[in-house]
């Protein structure tokens, strides 16, 4: 499953989605669940000692208007195993704290996935992009390990990563730009949230998140579930 928002120049976007492909008239009324449906998104969609896995990976690749290209890459992973759920935070970066903020700006009370995009200027190239599937994320080349509560900033001093309450993910900042990606929680909702502000020409950013999962049968709710899914990667310890 892909969502993908791509942009030339000199427009505004905020584009929200819980799920794809799916019309609108389906939220009219707002009819209660039966309890056949109830009855498969107890228990988060597993068993009670199953075995699970959940990660979500998220990447920025980007070069500025000099030409000079940049890597940012975080992910986060959740399963259950024999001894309880563990979860797993790595960035591809060297970090150390700071204490500086990242803002992941949030578009209405919607839950699910949400993308915007901010370009002033020509000859710019930007995109973000989602996909969901199942597997397993593999482990991050020289991966850092973090932990829950932090606030770090790269060597570079260019890239804040957070794992503060409500909120997980990184800021890219830029004299002409910014990027962001993360899930923040906030009022019971989750979002996953992709955004980019350009300010000028000849930028190329892509944005891109990846959720994997095992031993999770999301079977013909996958679309519906989503969100839900979204904020419960952030359960534990935020």
């Amino acid at each position: 499953m892909r969502f993908c928002l791509a942009i030339g120049t000199g427009i505004l976007l905020t584009n929200s989605v819980f799920a794809a492909e799916v019309p609108l008239e389906i939220f009219e009324g707002k009819l209660p669940l039966h309890d056949s449906e109830l009855a498969e998104m107890r228990g988060k969609y597993t068993e009670n000692g199953q075995d699970f896995y959940f990660g979500l990976h998220m990447q920025t690749h980007y070069i500025d208007t000099q030409g000079a290209a940049q890597q940012v890459h975080m992910q986060v992973e959740l399963a259950q195993v024999a001894g309880g759920p563990t979860m797993r935070i790595t960035v591809g970066d060297t970090v150390s704290n700071t204490n500086g903020a990242v803002n992941l700006s949030r578009h209405g009370q919607q839950g699910g996935l949400q993308q915007s995009i901010q370009i002033a200027g020509d000859f710019n190239r930007v995109d973000n992009q989602f996909d969901l599937a199942p597997g397993s994320l593999t482990p991050l080349v020289n991966g850092v390990e973090i932990v829950i509560g932090q606030t770090l900033v790269n060597s570079r001093g260019d890239v804040v990563y957070s794992t503060a309450e409500g909120q997980l993910g990184y800021q890219v900042a830029m004299p002409t730009g910014a990027f962001a990606q993360g899930v923040a929680s906030q009022g019971g909702n989750g979002q996953l949230l992709q955004s980019i502000r350009v300010d000028g020409a000849f930028h190329q950013v892509s944005n891109h998140s990846l959720i994997r999962y095992n031993g999770i049968s999301l079977g013909v709710k996958q679309r519906q579930l989503m969100g839900m899914q979204v904020r419960d990667i952030i359960g534990i310890g935020l």
